[in-house]
């Protein structure tokens, strides 16, 4: 009886270890599903795509952090900003004839054309899921940005509080270093870098820099990103994220605001490489099959 109750007992001990064993097989390859944040887990973090990241341009995996899952799609907002660019350089055309339409904008048609190429190049874009009248990159709106389901929301750091802001970054976000030093910034070619565009206020705006902005030390050097939402405050501003932490608006001939990715992982067309989900270690998403 005794020898019998060690094997029940055995055979409940590696009942997990096989169930493991054939959702991921030995070459390290399986399905996963993915979940949203929860509030006592925490995200989950995968790597798809790459993009030129230090200084010095290496390119480096695309973090991912995952917002949300459902039986149709897993919802990815890349964690860092990866660029700076405008919103559209006609502020008039944004205002009068796109009338505040992301998907008409320059930043829609770069993001689906040359950041696509460059971040996708064998075809990883397939496993993603097309937002209608947009693509299949795009930018977080402001209500996804302050929906805490998604473990994002409002931050309550309030000036000179950087190291809260650390701890509860809320809705702000760090740029790589690519983004902050270089990012294709020449300034051999721009001799003036700050100008007047069309339609712009009085005020001088830095142009052309494509280098993204950094907040002081007291906001902990996080950077401002668009959303994809046109402002009710002026037809010529888009809505983005601003040193407290808040969904503020500006220009959307800005070009160094920062470029903060979205995308919807279709499921059923991945599999998992590699990784615990983790930051330090995420999932490495790969084509199904491969």
């Amino acid at each position: 009886m005794r020898g019998l109750s060690g094997r029940r007992c055995l055979s409940r001990l590696l009942l997990p270890v096989l169930l493991f064993l054939w959702l991921f097989p030995a070459a390290g390859i399986g399905e996963a599903a993915l979940r949203g944040y929860s509030d006592s887990e925490g995200y989950v973090y995968v790597t798809l795509g790459r993009y030129p990241q230090t200084a010095e341009g290496e390119i480096q995996p695309i973090l991912w952090r995952v917002l949300a899952a459902d039986d149709e799609k897993c919802i990815l907002l890349s964690e860092y900003i990866l660029f700076a660019r405008c919103m559209n350089a006609s502020l008039l055309d944004y205002r009068d004839v796109f009338k505040g339409d992301f998907g008409k904008t320059d930043l829609c048609a770069y993001l689906n054309g040359e950041f696509t190429a460059e971040a996708f190049p064998d075809g990883e874009t397939d496993l993603l899921l097309p937002l209608e009248g947009i693509g299949k990159v795009f930018l977080p709106t402001a209500d996804d940005l302050k929906n805490k389901s998604y473990g994002l929301g409002y931050t309550t750091a309030k000036s000179g509080q950087a190291s809260k802001l650390r701890k509860n970054p809320g809705l702000c976000a760090w740029g790589t270093e690519w983004a902050i030093k270089n990012n294709g910034y020449d300034p051999a070619v721009y001799t003036k870098p700050k100008m007047m565009v069309e339609g712009s206020s009085k005020k001088e705006m830095p142009l052309h820099e494509l280098r993204l902005f950094v907040y002081s030390d007291k906001w902990a050097h996080h950077s401002p990103y668009w959303t994809r939402d046109p402002t009710d405050a002026d037809g010529r501003h888009a809505r983005c994220i601003k040193a407290n932490g808040h969904v503020g608006h500006i220009e959307v001939g800005r070009d160094n605001e920062g470029v903060r990715p979205m995308i919807h992982l279709a499921q059923g067309t991945f599999a998992v490489a590699s990784g615990d989900g983790t930051m330090d270690h995420p999932y490495v998403i790969v084509r199904k099959g491969e």
